[in-house]
Order: C-alpha cells, then structure tokens, then sequence
C-alpha cells in the first residue's frame, strides 16, 4: 500500500518522525536536488501518476504539479550536475531511453533521446561526484548490469562504462565528503549488504562488505 508520509532529517543526520505528506501516494518514483538547496520528487507509476513535487529548502513538500515528459516507474536514475544547480531524471521501466533535465528553477524538460551507447536499464541509482558532474549506476536490462554512466556537467549521458562492482538493482546513492559518493545495498538475485566507494573523478572502487 502506497503512503504519503513524510519524515525531515537534520543536518546531523537525525531522522524526524512521520509527518503527514503532499500531494499523490507513490512509490518506484525518483528524487534529486536543484538550485543546489531545494529538491523535487519524480513521477511514477504505481499508481499510474505522471506528477512532480518540489521540496522547499525549509522542507516543505508543495502540492503535485503535472508531469513532463515519458510517464514511468523504477528508474531511481536521478543525480545533480553542474555543481548542484540542475538534475537529471533517467530511464524507467520498460527500458526506456530518455532522460529529463531539471533546471535550477525546478522545472522538469521534455525527453531527450539518451545519446553516446548507453544501456536502457530500470532500478539503478545516482549520485553527484567532483562538484559538478553525475555518476548513473548498474540496473537491470533484463539482467542486471555493472555498467556506470557519467552526466557531464551540462547533462549529457555519457558511453556505459564498465565497473568493477557487483551487478545489481534497487540500490541506491549519495555524495559524501563534498566531492565523492556511496553506492549501497541493492539485489542480485538476493540482498546485497556491499557498498563501493566513488572518487571524486566518477572510478567506483571494488565492493566492500556491509
């Protein structure tokens, strides 16, 4: 059963208690930030939604605003760029190839066709490394894959590239020490408890045992 529930964290990592959220009850959506303070949840299709909902740098979820773009579910392929300012929403299930730019102001673009040789894949996740460039990672194409894929800083999807690190799906990212980043958990065939650390020039290291 989907939920609208919210719960705030703090900037010592302290998570709040449920709070009453905004907008459509979902879930397989995405999420980033932008204009470096603010955020945006995705749509999604379970149920069949097509609606984004800013974040407020305060927290504060606004009411659900109609989606741009492909309506799909599963993709967790969302990362900044260009130093926190944009973001990028990426792929979905279906194995979709379309990618949606977030601009500074939160507005979500229309499909842009992937370019370079990149692999259509659902269920992967994202970071931001080095300030201001995006890593896209693993998934599943019908198997699951151990492919990355840079944003560059004016968020283009560059060629897959190979990693060493265990292929999976339904992972997830984020950046720590300012300019590097965490891959964890995941599946591939069953719960991963690993993690590989991502340097701050996009290299994801071997995995490390949760």
């Amino acid at each position: 059963v989907e939920v609208n529930t919210k719960n705030l964290v703090s900037n010592t990592g302290v998570v709040a208690s449920d709070t009453a959220g905004v907008g459509t009850a979902r879930a397989f959506f995405s999420a980033c930030s932008y204009n470096y303070d603010k955020g945006i949840f995705s749509s999604s299709t379970t149920p069949s939604t097509n609606f984004t909902n800013l974040v407020s740098n305060a927290g504060v979820v606004a009411t659900d605003v109609a989606g741009v773009g492909t309506l799909r579910t599963s993709s967790g392929f969302a990362c900044e760029f260009n130093n926190r300012e944009e973001g990028i929403f990426a792929f979905g299930a279906g194995y979709v190839n379309y990618t949606n730019l977030v601009s500074s102001a939160g507005v979500v673009s229309s499909d842009v066709a992937a370019v370079n040789s990149v692999t259509a894949r659902d269920g992967g996740g994202g970071l931001t490394f080095g300030g201001d460039k995006g890593l896209l990672a693993f998934g599943n194409d019908g198997s699951d894959v151990s492919i990355t894929n840079i944003v560059s800083n004016t968020g283009v999807v560059q060629d897959d590239a190979a990693s060493v690190a265990t292929a999976r799906y339904s992972h997830a990212g984020t950046q720590y020490g300012g300019d590097k980043g965490i891959l964890g958990f995941g599946h591939d065939g069953a719960s991963c408890d690993i993690t590989n650390l991502v340097t701050n020039a996009g290299v994801v290291a071997s995995d490390v045992t949760g």
